[in-house]
């Protein structure tokens, strides 16, 4: 279902040093959740990140503009290395897209994707009591595609997609979601990827700049590429 991007884990990489005192905002949390960019934090007008690989080549660009509640109003994201690209609109709760994938939605006043439409079909989305994503459902057949699993944290543990079967489970170093170093395992079938990650931060929280490695071995010998990710962010 959703817009899948080179290394599309990379927005759940938060600040060890902000986690305890940092709390994003459900809203933006289940934007990144779904159209794969960084969260950010405090109360953010614009964010803009890219990836480039080691040479400087440009792979991935998401831009998101806020409004002052937190909620999106506009997400452009163009991926280089698939040559997909999308730009949507959030225009009082019904959510368009021009140029690129076709997108279409409803969002209710807590800045929750409630109906979602593109390529691959229609959805209902649910969310639990904390606001966080939780289910994605067929419309049609009213199985659930998707689903979100959390422990204590914002973010999740486990992704698991019923359609493509895949099951990500996503481990936190030093027990929490907000952290300098990670280490992320996706399995497919037999095939298991594996991602390292270590990034620097702004003093806000955000990203600033990342360094990925990924492998298909568990020593992450052969199959390496790395690529470095940054994020700017403007606030009100």
């Amino acid at each position: 279902m959703k817009a899948r991007v080179l290394l599309s884990l990379l927005f759940l990489a938060m600040s060890f040093n902000a986690a305890a005192s940092t709390q994003f905002k459900p809203a933006v949390l289940n934007a990144a959740l779904l159209f794969e960019h960084d969260a950010t934090t405090g109360n953010v007008k614009h964010s803009l990140q890219w990836i480039r690989d080691v040479d400087g080549k440009l792979q991935v660009m998401t831009e998101v503009r806020y409004d002052r509640s937190g909620c999106f109003t506009n997400i452009n994201m163009v991926d280089k290395a698939s040559d997909r690209e999308f730009h949507l609109v959030n225009n009082d709760g019904v959510l368009t897209s021009f140029k690129g994938q076709r997108i279409t939605g409803k969002i209710n006043k807590h800045c929750e994707i409630t109906e979602f439409e593109n390529e691959t079909g229609k959805y209902v989305l649910s969310y639990n009591v904390r606001g966080l994503l939780e289910t994605i459902i067929d419309r049609g057949t009213g199985e659930v595609v998707e689903r979100y699993e959390y422990h204590n944290s914002q973010f999740p543990v486990r992704i698991r997609n019923y359609k493509d079967q895949k099951d990500k489970r996503i481990f936190y170093p030093s027990g929490s979601a907000q952290f300098l170093d990670s280490e992320v395992a996706s399995k497919r079938g037999e095939l298991t990827v594996r991602v390292k990650q270590s990034c620097a931060y702004t003093p806000d929280g955000n990203v600033d700049k990342c360094s990925l490695i990924t492998s298909t071995n568990d020593d992450y010998r052969g199959s390496i590429l790395i690529w470095i990710s940054n994020h700017e962010t403007e606030y009100f």
